[in-house]
């Protein structure tokens, strides 16, 4: 194990808990240090998933400057305290451009990859998403974009990851045109006329995926090759159905809640326990790709909370919201309290041979 990593990753885990325990205020829980409830988005993608993603990418290039980044982006959690919310920003900001610069250096030694060209992208998402916050101090202006950040990078790491599948160019070309629908909706307005354009991409991408990744052979596999494609399946289900909604979701109390959880809860954490077996012991140096079957258990169970946040979310239930809540919460942490215990046990084998 790299020792000097597990600082970084524990910034990483801090900004996850912070963020969890924003959304259980948020959702009707009364617990202490509520100043971190109005920042529970920027918590969660810059916080946690910036922080986890740049500290992916700058591992691989053994350069000092690089770790900076992700130490920054979980920097950003300072906005929580009163009186640090600009200087949150800045940070979050900071970030943002330096994971840029990242994906921008491994651009510079690979021009020809797509996946890496999706990371540029999904990375430009990120600080334009970071820029809106900062320019109109409104979360709704920062989301989509964050949405397209998380959506860009996520796709990248699946061609990647499938490149050895033989996808033809005319389904490449489609997949970056539905990549680019995307963006469009962003850019005439998401919150409008847009969201019909984003929403095709999203049910185009989900649907493309499903075809087109790993999850048909994967699934045939046993033990982690087969808990990863069931949470891709998963992950693209709901990636479909956040298009769906997209499309037809009325202006209810809660709708925009059931847009923002369907995509990030379903198919954000979804593709995050698909890869963190493999993620994880990178991270900290292990060549190992840890697995244990109750890993499903917290599948199904954050994969439930959310089912059972959008039935309470359609019927204005608050009780069942706030249950909600819970059970996600608890199945994030049960996962990646497994995941370090399983990492730990294969040092400990590793150490006594």
């Amino acid at each position: 194990m790299v020792t000097y990593r597990i600082p970084f990753m524990l910034a990483a885990i801090i900004n996850l808990i912070a963020g969890m325990w924003a959304g259980l205020i948020r959702i009707g829980w009364e617990l202490p240090i509520t100043p971190l409830a109005v920042h529970h988005g920027a918590i969660m993608v810059g916080g946690f998933l910036t922080t986890l993603i740049a500290l992916e990418k700058a591992i691989p290039l053994k350069k000092n400057l690089a770790l900076g980044v992700p130490l920054i982006s979980a920097l950003s959690l300072i906005m929580a305290i009163p009186g640090y919310y600009t200087w949150g920003l800045y940070f979050l900001m900071a970030g943002g451009i330096g994971l840029l610069i990242i994906q921008f250096y491994y651009l510079y030694k690979h021009p020809r990859d797509y996946s890496v060209l999706g990371m540029v992208a999904g990375a430009c998402l990120l600080v334009v998403g970071n820029a809106m916050l900062l320019d109109k101090q409104f979360y709704p202006a920062a989301f989509p974009w964050w949405m397209g950040f998380v959506l860009f990078t996520i796709t990248a790491e699946r061609l990647e990851l499938s490149k050895f599948l033989p996808v033809t160019s005319k389904n490449k070309y489609l997949l970056v045109s539905l990549l680019a629908l995307f963006v469009m909706g962003l850019i005439i307005l998401f919150h409008g006329f847009g969201k019909y354009f984003s929403g095709t991409a999203l049910m185009g991408i989900g649907l493309w995926m499903l075809r087109h990744d790993v999850i048909r052979i994967g699934i045939r596999k046993e033990g982690l090759t087969r808990f990863s494609s069931i949470a891709l399946l998963i992950a693209n289900g709901w990636l479909i159905c956040n298009g769906v909604l997209l499309f037809f979701l009325s202006d209810s109390v809660y709708s925009y809640d059931m847009l923002l959880h369907t995509f990030f809860i379903g198919y954000t954490f979804a593709m995050i326990f698909a890869h963190g077996p493999i993620i994880l012991p990178g991270v900290l140096g292990f060549t190992s790709k840890p697995y244990h079957p109750i890993l499903y258990g917290w599948l199904f169970l954050v994969q439930g909370s959310l089912l059972l946040r959008l039935v309470a979310d359609s019927f204005l239930s608050t009780d069942c919201r706030r249950i909600s809540g819970i059970l996600t919460g608890a199945g994030i942490l049960l996962y990646f309290i497994t995941l370090i215990i399983l990492v730990t046990r294969v040092r400990l084998r590793s150490k006594l041979r």
